[in-house]
């Protein structure tokens, strides 16, 4: 099995740039989509101990990051 470095996954990515004009308000923007507070909430919930696993995992020796 191979594995991502820990580091890796957790960096932030780049922020996009936009040279395009934003939109005039009034003239009806698209709204941005709506998220669910219940997926929201289980990702928040199950995010850390999932790190935690992958870490342990990682140590122990289960998974192994070939270059």
């Amino acid at each position: 099995m191979v594995a991502i470095a820990y580091t890796d996954i957790t960096a932030p990515a780049p922020r996009a740039t936009s040279t395009a004009k934003k939109l005039d308000p009034r003239r009806g923007a698209p709204a941005a989509p709506a998220s669910d507070p219940v997926v929201d909430m289980a990702t928040r919930l199950l995010s850390g101990p999932l790190h935690q696993m992958y870490a342990l995992l990682w140590r122990v020796g289960v998974l192994t990051v070939d270059n």
